[in-house]
């Protein structure tokens, strides 16, 4: 029983003494030493913990970060030399001198004197419209670039840039290929730019322009009277369209015949400069249709007009394809006559009546 009462005492108080002994700390990982920023010197641990002795002794463990550091060093030097010598690059490359360049020339309004095939460089307002004021009768302009917004109104070119990239145009005068010039344009933050641009021509190329100018208003004029259209709506004009349109289609009209027999008087019947002549004749009941071939033998456009064929009894006049002529080129013109016009005229009493008309 005593035996008993002993085991538990002993084991009532190999728990307590159990319960009261504290937990073992458990192990820390050791630390590295570093250095202070401020003034280089190695900060010691101050937690009171003795690291446990390892293999590397603490000075190689510093040489070891020290090494490292000195490497990070050594890169981000070579790192910062590289950049710098890459801006220094790009400063002194043509491309950045040149654009230097422009940007110290740069005025609102500039003018220049350019020979053909020559080229200049102009600073413009980005994303400014800015106007390339020329001495050519009409502009024509020629260019790579997508972006920018380009018109252009007689010799005047009107252009606006929406980012920094240069703009190179080829410009000249329409019709005259040999007064080109290379203009580059150079956009900076920087407002508008009206430019004068005096292209040097020379006799040759102030005719080629004149020609040019004049042949391309005779065009217009041309397809504005093929734009033209007669109206229906009058009786008497459509009589005149149904019997003109067989006879320009190399037909006859209803009721008309063919006839050599044409009056001298009526040979040469219009107003012109050139060589014309009514070769053929067609008759009908009440009109005559004169048809009359006409030639440009002058060394210039002749552009002939109805107005030229008119006479007392022509009814209408229709020129054939064209009224403007090339030199060299032909054309036919049908002049509609009334028949009996002259005969209606003698007709009319040529004495007046006798009235006592008043008193």
């Amino acid at each position: 029983m005593k035996i008993k009462v002993l085991a538990a005492t002993l084991a009532i108080a190999g728990s307590s003494a159990f319960a009261q002994q504290p937990p073992a700390q458990p192990e820390q990982m050791p630390q590295i030493p570093y250095l202070q920023e401020s003034n280089n010197q190695r900060i010691p641990v101050e937690d009171g913990y003795t690291p446990p002795s390892t293999n590397v002794e603490d000075s190689e463990l510093f040489n070891q970060v020290d090494e490292i550091r000195r490497q990070q060093e050594q890169y981000q030097a070579a790192m910062a030399a590289r950049e710098q010598y890459a801006a220094e690059q790009i400063a002194n490359s043509p491309g950045a001198k040149f654009l230097e360049q422009a940007r110290k020339m740069y005025k609102p309004s500039m003018a220049f004197d350019i020979d053909p095939k020559q080229s200049i460089v102009i600073p413009v307002g980005q994303g400014l419209l800015n106007t390339l004021s020329t001495n050519f009768t009409e502009l024509k302009v020629k260019t790579s670039d997508a972006r920018s917004v380009i018109e252009t109104e007689g010799g005047h070119l009107y252009i606006s840039i929406p980012d920094s990239n240069p703009v190179g145009l080829v410009i000249h005068e329409a019709g005259v290929k040999s007064s080109q010039v290379s203009i580059t344009l150079i956009p900076i933050d920087a407002p508008p730019v009206i430019a004068d641009i005096t292209v040097s021509m020379d006799d040759s190329m102030k005719r080629e322009s004149v020609a040019y100018q004049k042949k391309m208003k005779e065009e217009e004029a041309i397809n504005k009277a093929k734009a033209e259209r007669v109206p229906y709506s009058d009786k008497h004009t459509k009589r005149i369209i149904d019997l003109l349109t067989p006879v320009a289609q190399g037909d006859f009209p209803r009721g008309f015949t063919l006839s050599g027999d044409i009056p001298e008087d009526y040979r040469t019947p219009c107003r012109m400069a050139i060589p014309h002549k009514a070769a053929q004749r067609l008759l009908g009941g009440t009109e005559i249709i004169d048809v009359v071939g006409v030639k440009n033998t002058t060394d210039s456009t002749y552009m002939v007009r109805e107005e030229m064929c008119l006479s007392d009894d022509v009814i209408a006049v229709a020129l054939f394809k064209k009224s403007y002529l090339a030199p060299g080129e032909e054309m036919e013109l049908y002049i509609l006559r009334d028949k009996l016009y002259y005969e209606n005229v003698q007709r009319k009493a040529r004495r007046p009546r006798v009235t006592w008309g008043d008193e």
